[in-house]
């Protein structure tokens, strides 16, 4: 199917079952074995409608094998590109998006933390279902990490500055990202600048986009510079933003209804 940084992916089948089969060479040049295990222990405890499942695992003489559900769709980075607008409506971005906090929160409350959130590891499948994939650089535990790698885009400052961190808060970080992405299409601001932040910094919101008060005060608060002041995902999902309706029933029905009645 596709080959990426740590190994290569194909759709396979028994005859009866598709299924995922990631393979990871030996020889590489990075341990492919310890980024195996991570995978494979995070997804053996992980089971949630918007996290892949993991089934199995084995070796062969020159690869590490991972086995885990199909996953349909394609991945957020490309689905973005072929959008008209590189964009998503706000009630869209709303629905898809707190599917993929409920599975962010249960991964922390497991103990588990992804540490490489980003478009390209998140999968768009039917009725904008999200999936996130490939928890390779996975903590098997919420204490203090000094894990500095993942993508840079998306990395907090803390880990671009290699300070010992907390995975969540730093997972809220890269998941705030996505959101903004989600809202408008862009990075919140120059990736670059992340490791020089000493104060909040400003968030770019492009004018010919309509983004709600609410929608950026989430996105604000979950970039917070200082990992302490950062939302848990339990605080994320009861934000208001969350919270809002995709539409007023009661209003809609009172609406329809003196119409009707004007009609007559």
């Amino acid at each position: 199917m596709v080959t990426g940084g740590y190994g290569t992916v194909y759709r396979a089948s028994t005859g009866e079952t598709d299924f995922i089969l990631k393979k990871m060479n030996k020889t590489a040049t990075r341990s492919t074995e310890e980024i195996a295990r991570r995978e494979y222990n995070a997804g053996m405890r992980l089971k949630h409608p918007n996290l892949v499942r993991m089934r199995a695992k084995f070796e062969t003489t020159t690869d590490h094998c991972l086995v885990m559900d199909v996953v349909e769709g394609c991945n957020l980075f490309d689905f973005l590109q072929e959008e008209s607008f590189g964009h998503f409506s706000e009630n869209r971005t709303r629905k898809m998006f707190k599917g993929l906090a409920k599975g962010l929160e249960h991964s922390h409350k497991q103990g588990i933390a992804h540490l490489d959130i980003k478009p390209e590891n998140i999968m768009v499948g039917k009725d904008d279902h999200l999936t996130l994939i490939d928890f390779g650089l996975a903590t098997e535990t919420l204490d203090l990490c000094h894990q500095f790698e993942g993508s840079p885009d998306y990395a907090s400052p803390e880990v671009w500055r290699k300070m010992p961190f907390e995975p969540a808060s730093s997972d809220v970080w890269s998941l705030g990202i996505v959101l903004h992405i989600l809202l408008t299409g862009c990075l919140p601001f120059d990736p670059t600048e992340v490791p020089r932040m000493r104060v909040q910094p400003d968030l770019y919101w492009p004018e010919d986009i309509d983004v709600s008060d609410d929608a950026k005060e989430l996105v604000g608060w979950m970039l917070e510079l200082k990992p302490m002041a950062r939302p848990t995902m339990k605080e994320v999902l009861s934000h208001r933003w969350l919270k809002r309706s995709f539409f007023n029933k009661k209003r809609w029905s009172i609406n329809y209804r003196v119409e009707q009645k004007d009609k007559l």
